[in-house]
């Protein structure tokens, strides 16, 4: 009988052991993915690349209107551009409610959530008014507040 016991808690254990470890995986916040959104009554498809040294590139593939589309990030400038027509400006110019930086603002308070405690996958992390969920990989796979609903696929690290 005691052998049977044994045997059941060592399983078990061996079982715990396991779920843990898969459960500790740190969120990846530097990667590139697609992205579907609802903004303020608009459906919006793109392509996303985020980087913990305060780099993002954000580019728009619908609404046709916005189709090309490319709003990037790099330190403190800001950098716009579609058809070929590029400009260039302090990032504070952008207003904080707008789309891309309403994305840089929630995934630069999930990279501060990583960095300053620790964070599991198996986790909601709520920063700065952003609940993000993460896939079984680690990656960011949705992000919502108020106003944005985010999704991202094809996730890829950098």
């Amino acid at each position: 009988m005691t052998k049977s016991l044994r045997a059941l808690c060592v399983f078990f254990c061996i079982l715990l052991i396991g779920c843990d470890k898969a459960a500790s995986v740190t969120p990846i916040t530097e990667f590139t993915a697609d992205f579907t959104a609802e903004y303020r009554g608009q459906s919006l498809e793109g392509s996303l690349t985020y980087s913990r040294q305060d780099r993002m590139n954000l580019r728009l593939a619908t609404p046709d209107s916005l189709a090309g589309l490319s709003v990037g990030y790099n330190a403190a400038t800001l950098r716009i551009s579609k058809e070929g027509l590029q400009c260039t400006a302090d990032e504070a110019y952008l207003p904080p409610e707008s789309f891309p930086a309403s994305i840089k603002s929630a995934l630069d308070a999930v990279s501060r959530e990583v960095e300053n405690e620790e964070v599991r996958i198996k986790d909601n992390i709520t920063a700065d008014g952003w609940e993000v969920t993460f896939n079984s990989e680690g990656f960011p796979q949705t992000l919502q507040n108020n106003d944005i609903n985010i999704t991202l696929s094809c996730q890829r690290a950098l």
